[in-house]
């Protein structure tokens, strides 16, 4: 069920190499796309965009994953009969994968969001400047990363350790929403894939340590529920 922990220097180097990414993307890219965008994108291409970004709000798989992760926690510890086939300890297993990735992954985008302060595409679109605000500046300046992008990779990361043969349509799904994101110039390119990289690598350090089999302490229900009360 679990893989061997990731190797921390590969992930030191894979993040240096990507940062160096990033600064080139923000330093070439961001401003002439979200430029071209703002002056030949059409307004109904705006509105489907702005329906396709609401999938990466949060709050609805944070309610859905805390809800099976109690309904299975409940069922292994009063003998339910579980209605599909990866049965409750896969279920709890997985749905705190989602959990706690949504959470660190969150934790991690909103502190960067704070200390970075990066001025949102309005900023450059209405008052032509881009660039850092001062740190805990909040909006405009919290454009990086995305947290819609977050919400999405990060699903898309732990639907795939469910489905492996559905990975990489899920990850197309939320490459769809990231890219709504920079249509609707409600971030720069680099912000979205910052994002997406932080789903993506928080989803797979935190896989071995809560799909690991010799790993139990996400299945252990509170107190009173072991009492049977």
């Amino acid at each position: 069920m679990a893989a061997i922990p990731p190797r921390p220097f590969r992930g030191v180097v894979l993040t240096a190499c990507f940062a160096l990414v990033l600064l080139m993307m923000s330093r070439w890219v961001d401003l002439p796309l979200t430029q071209a965008i703002e002056r030949y994108m059409p307004d109904g291409v705006n509105e489907v965009f702005e329906q396709i970004g609401d999938l990466g709000d949060s709050g609805g798989y944070i309610f859905a994953g805390l809800l099976v992760y109690v309904l299975s926690l409940q069922g292994m510890q009063r003998g339910w009969t579980c209605p599909v086939r990866a049965g409750f300890e896969r279920l709890a297993r997985y749905s705190m994968l989602l959990l706690a990735t949504m959470s660190i992954g969150g934790l991690i985008t909103l502190l960067l969001k704070k200390l970075v302060s990066r001025a949102r595409p309005e900023v450059l679109l209405e008052q032509g400047w881009h660039g850092l605000g001062v740190p805990f500046a909040g909006d405009p300046y919290d454009s990086f990363p995305s947290s819609h992008t977050l919400t999405a990779f990060a699903v898309a990361a732990v639907l795939g350790q469910i489905a492996p043969r559905w990975r990489l349509p899920l990850l197309l799904v939320a490459a769809v929403v990231a890219v709504s994101r920079v249509i609707n110039r409600d971030h720069f390119l680099s912000d979205v894939t910052a994002a997406a990289f932080i789903g993506i690598m928080v989803a797979h350090y935190l896989a071995p340590y809560i799909l690991g089999e010799h790993y139990r302490w996400m299945l252990r229900a509170p107190w009173r529920w072991r009492r049977g009360s």
